[in-house]
């Protein structure tokens, strides 16, 4: 959103700082004006240069999402030269009640600057000043975020399916994020989602030397620039804050996506024969690979990518589509509310990257041969698909220590067949690891009709390896159908249970066509669900 040197709220600059007139002998309607035409040129000026991501009079495509939870939403972003940080802003729907606060973090989650919203309840966009001055510097990552204490926030989706750039900001693939622990540092992306949310920067020059900073505090205010109210359903944010699509990305994603990685202990991840392992799984040997240059939004049925490598998200949005002998440097998936969409990929890898983010999902869909590689969450079962003999691993490190990682999430109508499943993430405080390898929670809809068999379960750095569907406390109860039969989990010396406490939690056996069967740890002896 660009901002416009005539916005009334918009950022100051160097208001407080002004230069100071010559004193002119003489006229004393000179000097007025002179003093006038001093003061004013550096505050036209320097508001004219302050620029943001998106338009200033863009509407999302989902003014209202039926998400009421509680949620910081953000944007994740770099600057290609030194600029000042003067503003967060974000469009604000009639139903997204406040208080708003905004704020700047670096990219590993350190509070870098706080703003507070005025909260008048018109729609439009909404800009407040940060409490303090921060230069931004290029090849570092930063997030402007939000919170929303009631939800109802606004979306894009798939609007970060491809890198985005505007004056000196720039934004890279899944930029979009979020967190349900509002007023924390937001890390988590579904679907390449925008959530409205913008910074406000003023360039301060090649040299890099910051702008003055204000006189005193600058204060908050909203500038609502009204638009149509489109709300339609969408994903809430675990099935996360909604998409919307923009064009085909030329150029791969920048690497701004994601804090450093620091080491950590992860247990063994030997494969015993007979599983998938990195030999067994991803892209053949002796098959070449060419980049891909078609749609990141695929809507043309029938569509087959075969032998590329892949640099964005690849947003799903027809049906009988194929993906093979590929290489994904991003992620691939279709709404879970999506019927008839289904795709197949097979044979490839999906890279996630060392951010948050779901490898595949969510409807149906067939996995076969697939390597999956970090993100928080490697694959989404929500709904009808089938995962076989496929490997997922290696999910990604949160320094900054909020992100729950897992393996596969299952939903329902699940068939996860003959794959080496694991979360190896380590712990990072204060709440980020693994969960489980296989997990399914009763948070969004009843988990049923799964069946789980021949997998092998290696060790994990969660509590468990796997989740039986029937976690207490949950909105939907009534988990049925839920089979595990013949699996193998693994356990060692460091891992005697193979999570660190169970092999399995929240599995009823008593619950209606639930199986549990010739389930077996690694070096013999039966697996209990007790």
């Amino acid at each position: 959103m660009q901002t416009s040197a005539s916005r009334t709220s918009g950022p100051t600059g160097s208001r407080g700082h002004a230069r100071k007139p010559i004193l002119l002998v003489g006229s004393t309607l000179i000097t007025v004006v002179a003093i006038v035409a001093w003061t004013i040129w550096p505050i036209s000026q320097s508001q004219a240069k302050a620029v943001s991501l998106l338009p200033d009079d863009a509407v999302p495509a989902i003014v209202t999402d039926p998400d009421r939870r509680p949620v910081e939403v953000g944007l994740r972003f770099r600057v290609t030269e030194p600029a000042e940080a003067v503003a967060v802003q974000f469009y604000k729907s009639s139903a997204n009640a406040g208080p708003h606060t905004g704020t700047l973090w670096s990219g590993r989650g350190r509070e870098l600057a706080t703003a507070r919203f005025g909260d008048k309840p018109r729609r439009g966009l909404q800009v407040a000043e940060f409490d303090r001055t921060v230069i931004l510097r290029p090849g570092r990552d930063y997030v402007v975020s939000y919170t929303a204490p009631k939800g109802r926030y606004s979306t894009d989706q798939s609007y970060f399916d491809k890198p985005v750039s505007r004056g000196p900001i720039t934004a890279g693939v899944n930029a979009g994020v979020y967190s349900y622990r509002p007023g924390s540092f937001p890390t988590q992306t579904f679907g390449a989602n925008s959530y409205a949310v913008d910074i406000v920067v003023r360039p301060t020059g090649s040299g890099g030397s910051p702008s003055p900073s204000p006189s005193s505090s600058p204060s908050s205010a909203t500038s609502p620039s009204a638009g149509p109210s489109t709300a339609s359903p969408s994903p809430s944010p675990s099935s996360p804050p909604s998409k919307s699509a923009p064009a085909t990305p030329t150029t791969p994603p920048p690497s701004s996506s994601s804090p450093e990685v620091t080491g950590g202990p992860t247990p063994p991840t030997s494969i015993p024969d007979g599983f998938p392992n990195p030999a067994t799984t991803g892209v053949p040997a002796g098959v070449r690979l060419t980049p891909y240059a078609g749609p990141c939004n695929i809507t043309k049925p029938g569509t087959v990518i075969d032998g590329k490598i892949v640099n964005c998200t690849l947003n799903v949005r027809a049906a009988d589509v194929t993906i093979r002998n590929s290489v994904i440097n991003g992620t691939v998936y279709n709404d879970e509310g999506s019927n008839g969409l289904g795709f197949t990929i097979a044979d490839s890898e999906v890279r996630i990257g060392n951010r948050g983010g779901t490898g595949i999902g969510n409807v149906g869909f067939t996995a076969l041969r697939v390597e999956v590689t970090g993100g928080n969450r490697s694959i989404n079962c929500w709904r009808d698909c089938t995962v076989r003999d496929s490997y997922v691993h290696g999910q990604f490190t949160d320094v900054t220590g909020v992100a729950h990682e897992s393996g596969i999430r299952m939903g329902s109508g699940g068939v996860i067949s003959h794959n080496t499943i694991t979360c190896d993430a380590p712990d990072v405080p204060p709440d980020a690891g693994c969960s489980a390898g296989l997990t399914g929670y009763g948070d969004f809809a009843t988990v049923e009709n799964n069946l789980i068999e021949r997998n092998m379960f290696l060790v994990t750095t969660g509590g468990t390896c796997a989740y039986g569907g029937s976690s207490s406390g949950k909105a939907y109860g009534g988990t049925n159908h839920i089979r595990f039969i013949d699996n193998v989990f693994q356990r060692t010396a460091a891992r005697p249970n193979c999570g660190y406490w169970f092999p399995i939690a929240s599995f009823d056996s008593s619950a209606p066509g639930n199986v549990w069967k010739g389930n077996v740890w690694s070096d013999g002896g039966v697996v209990n669900p007790g």
